[in-house]
């Protein structure tokens, strides 16, 4: 009973607020002072030369006190937020801001601190008084992932008449946080001749060096083991030659990543990469949880290293290090994409799956080693992602199914993938 109360009084005042914002695009206090000062001097200009002065120096002093007490509440300080080291997109982060002035006065009144957490950009924290060790509490939806360094606020004030708003920039105590993509509930995910180990039956664990077959050897490339390096051959030949294995059956799954900016779309949280990285996340979830050993790769720098690298392995512990990568992770410079898929197909192994993420209007070249195995395609219709209609759609629609795979929109729910 208490808690509907909370909430009923949550929400009418977010609607009260929500009103005197709308309130303030129409009818500003500088507005209100500019019209009552101006029928103030038309009246005084009519009884007389005395009373219009004292009009005149009336709104000055007004506007004195407005300028000095916002000045005043800006004095240099220093703002520690409290908040947890980790979170994922969607989570309500609930922080602690507290301000110390390092210059006087010791408490200040009707501060706002104007987007100062990045991971929520959209929200501000108003601060009706703080120093003196007061804390004040708010919850802010995290918005964007990534790993945020917190080192500066703008801090905004109109204190006391709200007549003039000043801003200067406060220093932040340094503090991080790791935003995580979210992850969705997985109930299935059926897709390609794998599709029972995807569904979550266990297979035998992956084989050991000791259960590899030797069949030949060949050229060096980048990302294979170095143990593997055949130093009699490199020797003779004066090239780096590694010893090539097959594998038994193994239940090892890769997910590779288009990191390259020109083929990706979209804005913010409504990004093809972040739609990507979203899939990604809720599969390895899935996976680890299923036994299987998962792996993530992406990004073919020009020196022949992954952006992105974490060769598949299971466990817990395993899937903390996917999502703290999987939170870093920017687009940048790189390789084609199906560069990336021939540097990895020294890789691959009899009985693994592969997900691949297509951004590209070209198609996908895969090469000759993965057409044998279990590959999953996550094919992105990228002009969706610049129209407006479909990234402001309230209504989500299902994925278009494709054989092995399935076709991602802007407006695509992705959890109804593994539903």
């Amino acid at each position: 009973m208490a808690s509907a109360r909370e909430d009923r009084g949550q929400s009418v005042a977010s609607a009260d607020l929500a009103g005197l914002a709308a309130l303030d695009r129409y009818l500003s206090v500088p507005l209100v002072f500019g019209l009552l000062s101006a029928a103030a001097f038309l009246i005084a200009w009519n009884r007389g030369i005395a009373l219009m002065h004292a009009v005149l120096a009336l709104c000055a002093g007004i506007a004195a006190v407005s300028i000095a007490g916002a000045w005043w509440m800006l004095r240099p300080a220093r703002v520690r937020f409290a908040l947890p080291r980790e979170a994922s997109v969607g989570d309500l982060v609930t922080v602690s801001t507290s301000v110390e002035a390092t210059r006087g006065p010791r408490r200040r009144w009707l501060v706002e601190l104007v987007a100062p957490l990045p991971f929520a950009p959209s929200g501000n924290v108003f601060l009706s008084s703080c120093g003196d060790g007061e804390v004040a509490t708010a919850r802010f939806a995290a918005e964007r992932r990534g790993v945020f360094a917190l080192a500066g606020a703008l801090a905004r004030s109109a204190y006391p008449v709200g007549l003039f708003a000043l801003r200067r920039r406060w220093a932040v105590e340094p503090v991080e946080i790791t935003i995580f993509p979210r992850v969705l509930p997985v109930e299935r995910f059926s897709v390609g001749a794998g599709s029972a180990r995807l569904a979550g039956e266990l297979e035998r664990p992956s084989p050991s060096l000791g259960q590899e077959f030797f069949r030949e050897v060949r050229d060096y490339r980048s990302g294979d083991n170095p143990r593997h390096i055949h130093w009699r051959s490199s020797a003779h030949h004066g090239r780096l030659i590694v010893r090539q294995f097959d594998a038994i059956a193994t239940s090892e799954t890769w997910n590779v990543l288009d990191l390259d900016p020109s083929v990706h779309a979209g804005a913010g949280a409504s990004h093809t990469l972040e739609y990507a990285l979203e899939l990604a996340a809720s599969l390895a979830s899935y996976r680890v949880r299923s036994g299987v050993r998962c792996g993530m790769a992406g990004g073919l720098r020009p020196d022949g290293t992954f952006a992105l690298w974490r060769p598949p392995e299971a466990g817990s512990t395993h899937f903390q290090a996917l999502m703290y990568a999987l939170a870093g992770v920017r687009v940048e410079r790189c390789a084609d994409y199906a560069d990336a898929l021939s540097a990895l197909a020294g890789h691959a192994r009899r009985g693994q799956q592969w997900v691949l993420f297509n951004h590209g209007t070209r198609g996908m070249r895969i090469p000759p080693e993965l057409r044998g195995e279990d590959v999953v395609r996550f094919d992105f219709d990228t002009p969706s992602f610049e129209d407006p209609d479909r990234l402001s759609s309230a209504v989500r629609q299902p994925p278009r199914r494709l054989p092995g795979g399935f076709v991602i929109a802007a407006d695509t729910d992705l959890a109804a993938v593994f539903r």
